[in-house]
């Protein structure tokens, strides 16, 4: 694959995870609470949502950092979204310890909170570097 192919394709990739994951996080899991009433309630469907979103993102952050491999900035970028994608995983596998799937409660609500809080600011921060990047990729054309 050419340079230049990788380069937009990786760049529509990372538009697309931005759109997704900012309308999941901005509307649907606002929405998802009015209509469910609980806070809890949406929290099981954003469990498993996230799940995927989780798998689609890291692929994608993986791309980025090869196709950007001699663009020290980008890849770094890149290379840093991978790691906090990774740290994602096991919180949210840490998340899912102190969940009764089948009673639809938090077990130990202190503990989940507190790790609910590092997955929260781990995926601003990916949100975040994302931005950036996109903005700088669309600023280079």
């Amino acid at each position: 694959m050419k340079d230049k192919t990788a380069k937009q394709i990786s760049l529509v990739l990372l538009c697309i995870w931005w759109g997704a994951f900012t309308f999941y996080s901005g509307v649907v899991i606002s929405v998802g609470m009015q209509v469910l009433g609980s806070h809890t309630e949406m929290g099981f469907i954003t469990q498993a949502v996230t799940n995927y979103l989780n798998f689609i993102s890291l692929p994608i952050f993986v791309f980025t950092a090869y196709t950007f491999r001699a663009e020290k900035r980008f890849f770094i970028a890149a290379m840093f979204l991978v790691l906090l994608q990774v740290v994602l995983f096991f919180v949210h596998f840490e998340l899912d310890k102190l969940l009764d799937f089948g009673q639809r409660v938090v077990l130990n609500k202190a503990v989940f909170y507190s790790l609910h809080r590092i997955y929260l600011w781990t995926s601003t921060v990916i949100w975040l570097i994302v931005s950036g990047a996109l903005l700088l990729m669309i600023k280079k054309k």
